[in-house]
C-alpha cells in the first residue's frame, strides 16, 4: 500500500489549547443501557459535568431532575436503551430523555402520557417551584418513543437550596 499523496493530507497546524470547561461549552450526549442501575451512574455523571462546567450551584437539582426522568423512562420503557442529554443555553440547563416507548392508538396514549405525567408529578412540583419546567412529549419524527425534559435556570439552585 502506498503512502497518502501529500496534497490529500491536512495542513500542519499547532495543536489547538485544551478546552476548559465552561457553561458556554457544556454539550453531551450519553446513551444508557435499559436498566435501573444506570441511575446511580447518571446521577454522578450529571453532577460531575455540572461542577467541571461551573455550575456547581444546580448540580443536586440537576442530578435530581435527570434521575427523575431517567426513572419515569425505565419504568415505562423497561430493557429498552435510552439517551440522556445535558445543555447548558441560553442562561438554562436542558436535561432531556429520550427513550423508545411504543405508540399507542389515540385514547390509550392520552391515557399513558397522564399516567406518565402523574409520575414525575413531585419532580414537576420541585422543578416548578425552583423556577424551572418539566415536560413529555412523543418524540417528533423520525423519532419514535417519548421525550422528557427539565430546564432549570441558574435561579434554580439558589431556590432548590431553600426548600
Amino acid at each position: 500500500m502506498s503512502a497518502p499523496h501529500r496534497s490529500c493530507l491536512p495542513e500542519s497546524r499547532p495543536p489547538a489549547p485544551p478546552l476548559t470547561p465552561t457553561r458556554a461549552n457544556l454539550n453531551y450526549s450519553l446513551g444508557l443501557p435499559g436498566g435501573s442501575y444506570c441511575l446511580g451512574m447518571a446521577r454522578t455523571v450529571v453532577q460531575r459535568l455540572l461542577t467541571e462546567h461551573g455550575l456547581d450551584g444546580l448540580a443536586e437539582l440537576g442530578a435530581l431532575a435527570a434521575s427523575e426522568l431517567l426513572g419515569n423512562a425505565y419504568t415505562f420503557t423497561p430493557g429498552r436503551d435510552v439517551s440522556l442529554a445535558v445543555r447548558w443555553r441560553f442562561g438554562v440547563l436542558r436535561l432531556t430523555v429520550f427513550d423508545e416507548h411504543q405508540e399507542h392508538a389515540v385514547e390509550a396514549g392520552k391515557a399513558c402520557r397522564a399516567y406518565r405525567r402523574e409520575a414525575l408529578a413531585m419532580l414537576e412540583a420541585v422543578v416548578d417551584e425552583c423556577g424551572g419546567l418539566v415536560g413529555l412529549a412523543a418524540a417528533e419524527s423520525p423519532l419514535a418513543g417519548c421525550r422528557l425534559w427539565a430546564v432549570l435556570p441558574r435561579e434554580a439552585a439558589e431556590r432548590y437550596a431553600g426548600l
